[in-house]
């Protein structure tokens, strides 16, 4: 039965992505409106053209990153739009796959709506969550936090949070600052008036009005003070992980933790099921009773939780006992 559930979710899934898939591309292959202003923004650097300039929160093709990035990517200045458009949406894709940790969750996860949307607008917020996803498990992914938090800010409270909980990845902390902050003494040298361009978009970003479709606003008329607020409290939910070592909660902070909150942000935690739910999961599920198993055996299926030993006399098998009795949770192949 948990079979015949999961793949009629998993087909029903499947026939809805083709059908929205189908009516995006009919739109002009579905054009990505953030990866846009990343075009634009390159297009304005090969051009000599103003970078900053005020806009609306719902302006299309403003670019609100320091000049590095806009620097960096100047090569896609000289691509048709579609397939960089594209190009990024699988990249994010990946990203999305990463963070489900497998391809049956990422259909499931992919036709949700604040995904969806996500996918459709060509962010970097999919690329963020698999980075501070990938920061928990692999020191090698701490030398990115420092360009993620340079655009969206919020990364860089997972630094003192891995520095504080994990001490051998101050190396790798010390060194990715270091190499972002010369990126930007270079990207100084060879264009200081954009800098100073990007440093006066503070003055009128902190008065913005934060109301655009799916933006949520503490304060609405004023997008420094909002900011501000949801800062300070991504802090204190930051100073709350380090004492326990909540890793969910350091990467909630630092993943929805951004100067504007669009509800397709919370996209992001579809990582909380592999970095904690499936483990909370896993751990009821274990207690052999048999509604948690009934309920349960979707989700193996699904790829979701490993598969249980095969009861033996009403208990289960040994490994499996002894990772129930120390709280273990084996991993899945796929994740």
């Amino acid at each position: 039965m948990g079979w015949v559930i999961a793949w009629f979710v998993l087909i029903v899934a499947a026939v809805d992505a083709i059908s929205v898939l189908r009516d995006y591309l009919g739109n002009d292959w579905w054009p990505a409106y953030d990866t846009y202003a990343y075009e634009l923004a390159a297009r304005h650097i090969v051009q000599g053209s103003i970078l900053y300039q005020p806009a609306l929160i719902y302006t299309m093709g403003a670019y609100k990153y320091p000049p590095i990035f806009a620097q960096l990517l100047t090569p896609i200045a000289f691509m048709p739009e579609r397939p960089v458009d594209w190009a990024w949406r699988i990249v994010s894709l990946m990203c999305l796959r990463y963070m489900c940790g497998s391809w049956k969750l990422t259909l499931l996860a992919g036709i949700e709506w604040p995904i969806l949307l996500e996918l459709g607008f060509g962010n970097v917020t999919l690329a963020l969550g698999a980075v501070c996803l990938w920061s928990f498990r692999d020191k090698r992914a701490i030398y990115l936090l420092p360009w993620f938090a340079g655009m969206k800010f919020g990364p860089a409270l997972l630094l003192p949070y891995l520095w504080w909980t994990r001490p051998e990845t101050r190396r790798p902390i010390v060194i990715g600052c270091a190499i972002f902050a010369a990126a930007c003494l270079a990207s100084f040298a060879v264009a200081p008036g954009l800098w100073w361009d990007y440093l006066g978009t503070f003055g009128w970003e902190a008065s913005s009005q934060m109301q655009a479709f799916y933006v949520y606003a503490i304060v609405p008329n004023h997008g420094g003070t909002d900011f501000a607020i949801r800062l300070a409290i991504a802090v204190v939910a930051m100073l709350i992980a380090m004492r326990w070592r909540l890793d969910w909660l350091a990467f909630i902070a630092a993943t929805l933790t951004m100067p504007i909150f669009s509800l397709t942000r919370m996209s992001v935690l579809v990582a909380l099921w592999p970095l904690w739910l499936r483990g909370a999961v896993d751990r009821w599920r274990r207690s052999d009773g048999f509604w948690q198993r009934w309920l349960t055996a979707p989700l193996i299926h699904l790829d979701m939780l490993p598969p249980l030993e095969p009861m033996a006399g009403g208990v289960s098998g040994a490994a499996d006992t002894g990772a129930a009795r120390s709280g273990a949770i084996p991993e899945a192949s796929a994740l």
